[in-house]
């Protein structure tokens, strides 16, 4: 393994970058069979993906959100690069504000007191989308994967404090204290704003709580290929009766 450096998570850029060896990637568009609940909530569930072609439409629909990130969140934000042996350029960002699969905007919360209160888990799942672009053919190939976590869990806001149950749902038992900015970040702290965890939480139109926790990995090969994946942690809960 070659060089690594930390630092803040940009805008990805294509730049001519190209696609993975075709023994890594799926046909184009294909979604793979999943384990999780898709009957109830489909992989796309809540998540806006950019448009695959032409390539320029992707980045413009990922730059979008860009503007909705705030100066408090973007603090948090730090990720690791480096370069294999064998060429590859891996940049890493765990507890992304700005994954490439992003929760969708309609699910935004206007008024941060809609939190609070008791919400009983309907869902816990991890989903991977993975998005990649070839040189070759100059077109993007997408996949989607899901995989259940079985158990009840419960997730509790008072007016200023979080709490997850199991625990083992939350990444730092210490981000207890919580702040909700622009309507989408769920800024989870402790002694430091600076030190908090990101996720993304919005309301879908039954008034469920989806709960969005993200790292992404982006790989590329100058002219062969480039890769962008998306490994989120969604949480579906309806508000205890």
């Amino acid at each position: 393994m070659g060089s690594a450096v930390a630092m803040a998570q940009d805008k990805p850029v294509l730049g001519g970058m190209g696609a993975a060896p075709a023994s890594k990637i799926p046909v184009p568009q294909v979604v793979r069979a999943s384990a999780a609940d898709t009957s109830r909530f489909p992989l796309t569930y809540c998540i806006a993906l950019p448009a695959i072609t032409p390539a320029e439409q992707w980045e413009k629909d990922y730059a979008r959100y860009q503007r909705l990130v705030p100066p408090e969140t973007k603090k948090t934000q730090e990720g690791l690069d480096f370069v294999a042996l064998n060429g590859v350029s891996t940049w890493w960002c765990a507890n992304s504000a700005s994954p490439y699969a992003q929760l969708d905007t309609t699910t935004r919360i206007a008024d941060a007191q809609r939190l609070v209160g008791e919400w009983h888990g309907v869902a816990n799942r991890l989903i991977t989308h993975i998005d990649s672009f070839s040189i070759a053919d100059q077109k993007f190939y997408r996949s989607a994967l899901a995989r259940d976590t079985p158990g009840p869990f419960t997730i509790r806001f008072t007016a200023s404090k979080l709490q997850l149950k199991p625990a083992s749902l939350r990444r730092n038992r210490a981000h207890r204290h919580y702040v909700l900015l622009n309507q989408r970040y769920l800024l989870l702290y402790g002694l430091a704003k600076s030190n908090g965890n990101v996720s993304l939480v919005g309301l879908d139109p039954a008034g469920r709580l989806v709960f969005h926790t993200s790292t992404v990995v982006e790989r590329k090969v100058r002219g062969q290929y480039h890769t962008y994946q998306t490994v989120t942690r969604q949480l579906i809960c309806e508000r205890a009766q």
